[in-house]
C-alpha cells in the first residue's frame, strides 16, 4: 500500500516505473568496521516504492552492487536522511507512515532504533530534542521528541497562526528547520480539497519562528510575492543551512505551476527573511523546480533543464534533462558543471548535491543510458565515483559519523 506522503506526489504529478531489480552481491563490500568510514546506501527497485538500505565500508568506487547479504528491504524508498550516527526513513520496513530511526550493527546489518507512528514532517534538533508533524493530533501543534529514545515528549501549540476563513491551515507539512536556536515553521494556508499540496490561497510564504530553549512562539515572518516553500511528502527536506551560516529555503514551484522558482534566506544573526537577495533560475530556465542545493565557499549548486519544465510535468517523467550548476555569490555568474552527463530530477534524494569530507559530490540518474552513480566535484568540473548496477534508482547516499 502506498502511503499517503508517496500519493502526494502523484497530486502533481505520476512518473512511470522503470521495472527491474539488480542481483545480489557479486562485489560484496563486506562488514562495517567501527574504524573505517560508515556509508549508507538507499536504492529503489523501481523509480519509486520498494527497495533497500544497504550499509557500505568505506567509499565505494568503480562499479557496485544495490543489496548485499545484510540490506534491509523496505516497502518504500523515497529518499531518507541522516544526523550522526543514525538515519531516518519517513515510513517503517512495512511500510506504515511514521518516523523510522536505524542504526547500524557491527557486521554491517541495520539495527531499528524506534518508529513513531503518525510523524510524517520532522526535524532533528540533537541527540534528546526532535519534532514532527502528526495531523491525526493536530494541524496547528507540533510534536516534539527525543531521537535517542524515539519518545514523544510533548508539543507545541501555534494556533496563533490560524486565520479565519481558511478551509486548510497546517504548520510543518513541508518546512521544519533550525538555526542559532530557532525553530523556522513553515505555515500552509491551503484548500481543503488540495490539503496543502498547492491550492495556497494567500500570495505569500509565512513562517512561525519558535524559541527552542523554551519552546515559546515568538513572531510570524512573511515574504510576499511567493508560495510554497518545500513539498513535504518525501525524505528530502528542500531546505539546507550553508557554511556562511545562512538558512537557505528551496521555494519549488510545484505548488503554483512552476512559476518563481527560487530561493530564498534568512542570514547568520537574524529571524526574518532576507529581503536584499533571491536566487531565480527565471534567467536560466523560465520554468523549473528546485528542490535541491547546497551553499559552500561562495557558490550556490543546484540543478536546472536543458529545456522549460512544462506545466502537466510530463517532462519530468523519467527525462533526463536536467545539469548541475555553480552560482557565483559575488560576481553573480553561472557555470555548468561539466564532465556529467545528464540527469533526471532530484525530487526524493536529499543527498543529490551533498558534501562529504569536505568535497561535493551529484547524483546521477539517466534512464536512457542506464547509470545510477555518484560524481565528485573540481572546480567546474566532475568526475564518477561510484555507480550502482541497478535498474532502479539510487534514492540517497550519506556517510555517517561514529
Amino acid at each position: 500500500m502506498k502511503t499517503p506522503w508517496f500519493k502526494s506526489l502523484l497530486l502533481g504529478f505520476a512518473f512511470t516505473a522503470i521495472v527491474g531489480c539488480s542481483s545480489d552481491d557479486s562485489s560484496d563490500p563486506g562488514p562495517v568496521s567501527g574504524e573505517k568510514d560508515r556509508f549508507v546506501l538507499m536504492t529503489s527497485i523501481e523509480r519509486f516504492g520498494a527497495g533497500y538500505f544497504t550499509a557500505l565500508d568505506g567509499m565505494p568506487s568503480g562499479t557496485i552492487q544495490a543489496t548485499n547479504a545484510r540490506s534491509l528491504q523496505v516497502k518504500e524508498a523515497f529518499g531518507f536522511r541522516a544526523f550522526g550516527k543514525w538515519f531516518f526513513n519517513r515510513s517503517n520496513a512495512a511500510g506504515d507512515l511514521g518516523l523510522q530511526k536505524y542504526s547500524l550493527n557491527a557486521d554491517g546489518s541495520l539495527k531499528d532504533e524506534g518508529f513513531i507512528a503518525g510523524a510524517s514532517q520532522y526535524l532533528v534538533v540533537d541527540e534528546t530534542t526532535g519534532y514532527y508533524l502528526d495531523e491525526t493530533r493536530s494541524l496547528l501543534k507540533l510534536q516534539k521528541f527525543n531521537p535517542t529514545t524515539m519518545l514523544r515528549t510533548g508539543e507545541i501549540d501555534l494556533s496563533v497562526v490560524q486565520k479565519e476563513g481558511v478551509e486548510y491551515q497546517v504548520v510543518g507539512k513541508h518546512t521544519i528547520a533550525a538555526k542559532e536556536g530557532k525553530l523556522f515553521v513553515g505555515i500552509t494556508y491551503s484548500t481543503k480539497a488540495l490539503a496543502g499540496y498547492g491550492g495556497d490561497v494567500f500570495n505569500a510564504i509565512e513562517f512561525a519562528v519558535v524559541d527552542i530553549a523554551t519552546g515559546k512562539y515568538e513572531k510570524t515572518i512573511r515574504y510576499d510575492g511567493m508560495k510554497g516553500i518545500g513539498w513535504g511528502s518525501s525524505g528530502n527536506k528542500m531546505w539546507s543551512v550553508g557554511d556562511d551560516g545562512a538558512l537557505y529555503l528551496y521555494s519549488t514551484g510545484l505548488n503554483v505551476g512552476l512559476a518563481n522558482t527560487a530561493i530564498i534566506r534568512i542570514k547568520k544573526g537574524e529571524t526574518d527573511f532576507d529581503r536584499s537577495w533571491i536566487f531565480s533560475t527565471r534567467n536560466l530556465q523560465s520554468a523549473n523546480s528546485i528542490v535541491t542545493a547546497l551553499v559552500k565557499g561562495g557558490k550556490l549548486y543546484f540543478e536546472s533543464p536543458s529545456e522549460p519544465l512544462k506545466t502537466d510535468f510530463s517532462n519530468l517523467q523519467n527525462a533526463p534533462i536536467f545539469d548541475y550548476y555553480a552560482y557565483d555569490m559575488a560576481t553573480g555568474q553561472v557555470a555548468k558543471i561539466e564532465g556529467m552527463p545528464q540527469h533526471e530530477y532530484a525530487y526524493a534524494n536529499e543527498q543529490a548535491i551533498t558534501e562529504i569530507d569536505g568535497k561535493i559530490y551529484l547524483w546521477v540518474k539517466n534512464s536512457v543510458d542506464k547509470l545510477e552513480s555518484y560524481y565528485v566535484v573540481d572546480g567546474n568540473k566532475a568526475t564518477q565515483v561510484f555507480k550502482v548496477a541497478l535498474d532502479g534508482a539510487i534514492q540517497g547516499f550519506v556517510k555517517l559519523s561514529n
